[in-house]
């Protein structure tokens, strides 16, 4: 019994996948945003910040200079849900789908440029976790609302 009802929900997914890629007449694709939300834990938020302005906002702004980012933002929440609710989000902006499709190519010469070295990224990257964690990575595809006809 179960291996049917398995077999009709994927026949219903595959059937239904379509759908969900066709154009909506309300609206029209854009951009599409990596949205990076992370706690920085108590106490942490002064090296945390001299570190993103130190390296990562350099970074993105080559990434930006050069056409790999179309922008980026960085938002901090006021709220606080749990003790270890995200409070910092950092948003990639990139032109399209296809732009994720080379990304890791063409942004890694930029990020090993500024650090010297694969090595000195890495190790930069493992020293930042003693400042935050990630709490969620998500990717949206932002629309434009078609005008009313």
């Amino acid at each position: 019994m179960r291996k049917p009802l398995s077999l009709a929900g994927l026949a219903l997914a595959l059937a239904s996948a379509p759908t969900f890629a066709q154009q909506s007449p309300n609206t029209t694709p854009s951009t599409v945003t990596r949205i990076v939300l992370v706690h920085v834990k108590p106490g942490h938020f002064n090296p945390f910040w001299a570190d993103f302005r130190q390296h990562t906002k350099p970074i993105y702004d080559e990434e930006k200079r050069q056409g790999i980012l179309t922008d980026w933002h960085v938002f901090t929440k006021q709220t606080e849900e749990s003790a270890d609710d995200w409070n910092v989000g950092i948003a990639q902006v990139y032109k399209n789908w296809a732009a994720l499709d080379s990304v890791a190519a063409r942004s890694d010469p930029i990020t090993v440029a500024h650090y010297g070295s694969t090595a000195n990224a890495v190790a930069a990257n493992i020293a930042r976790l003693e400042h935050f964690t990630v709490t969620s990575v998500l990717l949206l595809r932002d629309q434009t609302v078609n005008p009313w006809k």
